[in-house]
């Protein structure tokens, strides 16, 4: 297959087009989503309009609030002066890795990561509303509390190994984030009454859950320069498949337009011979120079290693294994001419 390399490079740049369409469509609903979201203030007024839903419940809203917690906050287990309600701690491994190339470049590899939250609220004044599963939500913008790297020191030992094995730890990253008590977020979800109080949760419709501290509109700037790049990713993919797709078709014509020329001849060559042995037939063949299976065609083929020339060329295509004349298994075969 002289094509195969092409084949391998669309494959590839087919899987990355789809991952990047995948994701444009994404962003694309997200950014619908939330440009259509209403923006509400968190007032005496928020939880009657809710009431007045039919389901009482608003698919997909923004509001904006300060984050308190609904009792004891949690407090940074590495600065415990700290207190908030949504806790991360990551531990990272810093490495040195041998790539398929050869080349050695660094990578990062989370090793533990925890988290932790309490109930909380987003308040406006004497309102508030209660977040459900923030940590599930697909932007969680969090503090960074504590960050501490501590280099590895490794031994001879380790330096050999990690010269064979094709990896050597450089050292151990240790981070914590908090969502702080007393943040001023915007929260994105699904806002529904329940046991008479107000929450936000992630929507059921599929959209996305934030609380960031950007603006609705800083956010959706994000969002839409993500679509946009991740767009033209996709017509770069694209352009590059259709390019590889036409290579691959170009070559599949001029084989295919090959094949027929080596058909054509072939069909010249077996009419001449077809002509050569009717001429041959109008000679009155002696029964030695007639071919023994066929006793039809003169005889053209030699069997070898037994040296028995007893084969016209289409009996030679039918039999394989033995000669015809002695059952010797025949090893290769060679044109010949009876005078």
């Amino acid at each position: 297959m002289d094509f195969y390399q092409e084949l391998v490079f669309l494959g590839i740049d087919v899987l990355v087009l789809v991952v990047c369409g995948n994701q444009y469509l994404k962003l694309r609903k997200n950014c619908r989503a939330l440009k259509e979201a209403p923006q509400l203030p968190i007032d005496e007024n928020l939880s009657e309009r809710v009431r007045r839903e039919p389901d009482q419940k608003l698919k997909y809203v923004v509001i904006r609030g300060s984050v308190t917690p609904v009792g004891r906050p949690l407090h940074s287990a590495m600065s415990p002066s700290v207190t908030g309600v949504l806790q991360t701690m990551t531990l990272t491994e810093h490495r040195v890795a041998r790539a398929v190339m050869g080349f050695w470049q660094e990578e990062k590899q989370i090793i533990h990561a925890s988290s932790n939250e309490v109930p909380f609220r987003i308040v406006n004044g004497k309102h508030g509303v209660e977040i459900v599963n923030g940590l599930s939500a697909e932007l969680l913008d969090m503090d960074t509390v504590y960050e501490n790297y501590e280099p590895s020191s490794l031994s001879f030992f380790d330096h050999v190994f990690g010269l064979f094995s094709g990896v050597r730890q450089k050292g151990l990253q240790t981070t914590e984030q908090l969502l702080r008590d007393g943040s001023f977020i915007t929260a994105i979800g699904e806002l529904e009454v329940e046991n008479g109080g107000l929450r936000l949760q992630p929507p059921t419709n599929g959209a996305p859950m934030f609380l960031t501290t950007a603006t609705k509109n800083t956010l959706l700037n994000r969002l839409q320069e993500a679509k946009s790049s991740t767009l033209l990713k996709v017509i770069l993919c694209g352009t590059i498949s259709a390019v590889l797709v036409g290579l691959i078709t170009r070559k599949i014509y001029k084989r295919k337009k090959m094949e027929r020329e080596e058909r054509r001849l072939r069909e010249q060559l077996e009419k001449s011979r077809t002509e050569r042995r009717s001429r041959l037939r109008s000679t009155n063949l002696t029964q030695e120079q007639r071919c023994v299976v066929c006793v039809e065609n003169p005889k053209e083929v030699i069997c070898l290693p037994c040296g028995h020339v007893c084969l016209c060329e289409n009996c030679s295509e039918r039999i394989q294994l033995h000669c015809p004349v002695c059952r010797t298994v025949i090893e290769s075969k060679a044109a010949a001419f009876i005078a």
